[in-house]
């Protein structure tokens, strides 16, 4: 008996080890997973084959879901829709839970981005409204886990974003971080705002410019007039449900949505990554107190992916040409660059190994994360074919890894072993969000969302 005891107690000590060291799944409380954008989740999972259910049809876009957790611990499934309606659905279920319209019962009121969940469970998300004049004013709005909405701000100096916003838990409180587009009058720039939740009303605390952008010099790729066309045609591809998307050689065009920022928090004071569609490149220092320019590089009003931060330090991020750039995160040399072949449009996700994910159009590609080398030999496919092309970031666990296009996607992590559920058809721009407990959610093209229960 005593052996026995001895045995089970050594059992129990390395298991408890090995779940220390191995990670743990966290709550996908944010676009792309986490505050750093990985897109990764530390858990085994199984192939998505068939849904356990199917929410109701709303109107999403672009805005992925994400995962919070109720009153009662129970994980409940957050996200928006173009008539401006934040929906929280029962991840037990799939059946609505609420809904709070944000923003009034304007027509012209859009929701296109992800909602970021903080740890005390309150829901953060921004709405865009297009102004008779034509400016697209953006707010952020602050609703509790029972629907109430607590307050909302409106992004000052015409401030604009499709991307998302980023929340941490600091010592001084709930922290907000936005990349912003402002001016959008005479001219337009590229600013990153940190609010306070005080609760009944946020608080502007900081706010700096990530780079000066000149589009009247001599050479510039892009001026003003240029970048509000763009604007507009990506509006209209994220902004109209249901999304204009077909499995031909045309599919969905090569618009990029404003950045999301990586926030890492490895670091005592918090680091924030943006790789921006105006002209600049940079990392901020957040101190407690006030934002500093940690490094900043300029480029000529190339367009960009999210940037992910990984474990190792380093921010990756996708370019409209093909490129996946690697800058280290603390002092901005570029450590290395890899060609995809095709515009990278979505955030490239980790993985618990040294691989990196990327989706090129309607290729994924597997990359060593420190070298940027594709990763190809008798064992490991390097490049996997997917059917039609897709916007949608992929998203990682400890075994697998699954892409929304026109099909649900599970492959291996040496892209080897595929299988997919072809009855399921994304809408090219959401991304699937992972529950802690291995469970998949994809946006179908009518509206609904999948749950994948991740058993095989």
């Amino acid at each position: 008996m005593l052996i026995y005891w001895r045995s089970a107690i050594l059992i129990y000590l390395v298991v408890a080890f090995l779940g220390c060291t191995g990670g743990k799944p966290t709550l996908w409380g944010h676009f792309h997973g986490d505050p750093s954008n990985q897109g990764l989740q530390q858990i085994d999972s199984g192939f998505a084959l068939s849904s356990s259910w199917s929410s109701n049809p709303y109107r999403i876009t672009s805005s992925s879901p994400v995962i919070g957790l109720d009153f009662q611990q129970q994980e409940v499934l957050y996200v928006g829709t173009t008539n401006a309606k934040l929906i929280a659905i029962r991840t037990t279920d799939g059946t609505e839970k609420w809904q709070r319209t944000l923003g009034g019962a304007d027509s012209n009121t859009r929701i296109v981005s992800s909602a970021s969940v903080s740890d005390k469970g309150d829901i953060y998300i921004i709405t865009n409204r297009k102004t008779a004049a034509g400016r697209i004013q953006s707010t952020l709005h602050k609703v509790d886990q029972f629907s109430n909405s607590k307050w909302s701000f409106a992004l000052p100096d015409n401030g604009f974003t499709t991307g998302s916003p980023k929340v941490i838990t600091s010592p001084n409180g709930t922290l907000i971080f936005i990349y912003v587009s402002v001016g959008m009058v005479d001219n337009i720039q590229g600013e990153l705002m940190v609010l306070r939740d005080e609760g009944i009303q946020a608080q502007l605390i900081d706010h700096k410019s990530l780079g000066i952008c000149r589009f009247d010099i001599p050479g510039a790729r892009a001026n003003f007039d240029d970048f509000m066309s763009t604007r507009d045609q990506t509006w209209d591809m994220i902004g109209d449900f249901p999304v204009k998307n077909d499995a031909s050689d045309i599919g969905l065009p090569d618009r990029f949505v404003d950045p999301t920022a990586a926030v890492f928090t490895a670091k005592a004071n918090p680091l924030i990554a943006i790789a921006d569609n105006l002209c600049s490149i940079g990392v901020y220092e957040w101190n407690g107190a006030e934002l500093s320019v940690l490094w900043r590089q300029e480029h000529d009003f190339d367009r960009h992916s999210s940037t992910a931060v990984l474990p190792n330090g380093l921010m990756v991020f996708g370019q409209h040409d093909g490129k996946v750039m690697a800058h280290d995160v603390q002092t901005g040399v570029k450590m290395w660059e890899f060609d995809a072949g095709q515009a990278v449009l979505a955030t490239p996700a980790g993985s618990p190994g040294e691989l990196l994910f990327v989706m090129a159009k309607n290729h994924l590609q597997a990359i060593n994360a420190a070298d940027g080398t594709l990763v190809h030999d008798a064992h490991f496919a390097g490049k996997l074919p997917l059917m039609g092309s897709t916007h949608s970031s992929p998203a990682v666990t400890a075994n697998l890894v699954y892409v929304a296009s026109f099909e649900m996607l599970t492959t291996t992590h040496d892209l080897k072993t595929r299988a997919s559920d072809t009855n399921f058809q994304g809408n090219g721009l959401s991304s699937v969000a992972i529950g802690r407990d291995g469970a998949v959610y994809g946006v179908a093209f009518d509206g609904t969302i999948r749950k994948y229960a991740g058993t095989e």
